[in-house]
């Protein structure tokens, strides 16, 4: 009878155990329900067709957040847009291994017909350490779409996209 009670006592402070740390707080970022990811600022700098020099914090997880980002567009890109826009930014690499490659998105919040919304995929990793990413991408190693009218770019932009945890080379932020 004393062996069939400790069994008993035994198994209810297993199963305590068990509902506690499947209930215990995890670190923020790591998979709980309505809990952020951690993020980090980093600097992260176009030049070419597309330009920008912006510190942002959190970029780019897969699901967010998608710092908000000031780009320049160059004419001939995408019709009718050329200017200073200010927008969302997503940043990742898109394919692994060998044929690695690299994905920008932007996108504005503009509720009117001048919604700009476009992804370039492609480029070629010029450098990468641990601190710092720089990928070219070029009309021969990219493709860009306007995800606004799902028709192609006019040409894929050139430019240099460049991600650096050092905040100095974004010396205005």
């Amino acid at each position: 009878m004393k062996a069939g009670r400790v069994a008993i006592v035994g198994i209810l402070f297993i199963a305590i155990l068990v509902v506690s740390g499947a209930n215990a707080d995890k670190p923020q970022g790591q998979g709980k329900a309505g809990k952020p990811p951690s993020t980090s600022k980093e600097c992260i700098v176009f030049t070419g067709h597309l330009l920008g020099r912006q510190v942002v914090e959190g970029c780019c997880p897969n699901r967010g957040p998608f710092p908000a980002y000031a780009m320049t567009l160059s004419t001939g890109i995408l019709d009718g847009f050329a200017g200073l826009y200010d927008g969302h930014l997503f940043v990742n690499q898109y394919r692994p291994g060998r044929t690695q490659q690299y994905m920008v998105e932007f996108w504005t919040d503009d509720l009117a017909e001048n919604n700009l919304h476009f992804v370039v995929i492609g480029g070629v990793v010029a450098e990468e350490t641990r601190t710092k990413l720089m990928v070219a991408f070029a009309p021969g190693n990219s493709v860009c779409d306007d995800l606004e009218t799902h028709q192609k770019c006019h040409g894929s932009p050139t430019f240099t996209l460049v991600r650096t945890s050092d905040l100095n080379v974004c010396p205005d932020q």
